[in-house]
């Protein structure tokens, strides 16, 4: 049974669905005249004609260009990491869920059985967050959910989820050695992925669950679960619309 002030908010739920060669500076120097002293000849030496200064090397009009840098071979693509490498939707949801469970699964197979309360604090502490619990109050109240205060889109979540594991606490407490098998999952509409798990036990016929999980800002969490076909979100949708047109009395479960 909900309380009177949850009921009056679900009521109000219900009324809206990217160096350059210089010339020599000097020539050889000129030849010396012709020796005029005394000698056995009566004139002088004649003069020795002066050679002609050597011409200096043209200067070189265009200055030599530096070899081309080696062009550089091209690089091999960079492998991706592996967190960097995208992963198949299925494979990541699936993959998710299974560490989940075998957190529930080694937590109920400890040899000395927890009880009800143990079972409620660990459910609450390791299990919920693998939950979406906001987008279920999403999906239960429909349009209305965008027009309510933050306080009652927040007590609707709250309530959900303690409903929802408040359930679950109730299913475990009859846990004995079930075995759980993960089958292949399914990518839906809006990248939904459905992953269907049996559970067995000797003696008794299987259980179907089915988990639809979607990526939120906090990783793949669940969004829905399915016992035989029966949806929890829907459960909560169509008990919050019964209740807004009940008024203050409160559907049976």
């Amino acid at each position: 049974m909900m309380s009177r002030s949850w009921l009056s908010m679900v009521v109000l739920l219900g009324t809206t669905v990217g160096v350059s060669a210089q010339p020599y500076p000097y020539g050889p120097p000129p030849m010396a005249p012709g020796y005029g002293g005394p000698g056995p000849y009566a004139t002088p030496y004649p003069a020795l004609p002066q050679a002609p200064l050597p011409m200096a090397p043209p200067r070189p009009t265009t200055v030599p260009s530096a070899p081309a840098a080696p062009q550089a071979l091209p690089t091999a693509p960079r492998a991706q990491a592996p967190s960097e490498q995208p992963q198949n939707p299925a494979m990541a949801a699936t993959a998710v869920l299974k560490e989940g469970m075998d957190q529930l699964l080694a937590f109920l197979g400890q040899k000395e059985v927890p009880n009800r309360l143990q079972v409620a604090a660990f459910l609450d502490r390791e299990i919920a967050p693998y939950f979406d619990f906001q987008g279920m109050a999403k999906w239960a109240a429909g349009p209305a959910y965008e027009r309510l205060s933050n306080e009652d889109q927040q007590a609707l979540q709250a309530q959900i989820e303690a409903d929802f594991l408040r359930t679950l606490v109730t299913q475990l407490m009859n846990y004995q050695g079930q075995q759980i098998q993960v089958q292949a999952p399914r990518v839906g509409a809006r990248g939904l992925v459905s992953v269907p798990v049996t559970l067995t036990r000797p003696g008794s016929y299987p259980a179907r669950l089915e988990f639809r999980m979607h990526q939120t800002e906090q990783g793949w969490q669940i969004a829905d679960v399915l016992a035989d076909g029966q949806s929890a979100a829907a459960y909560y949708r169509v008990q919050f619309q019964r209740m807004a047109g009940q008024g203050d009395r409160a559907p049976s479960r």
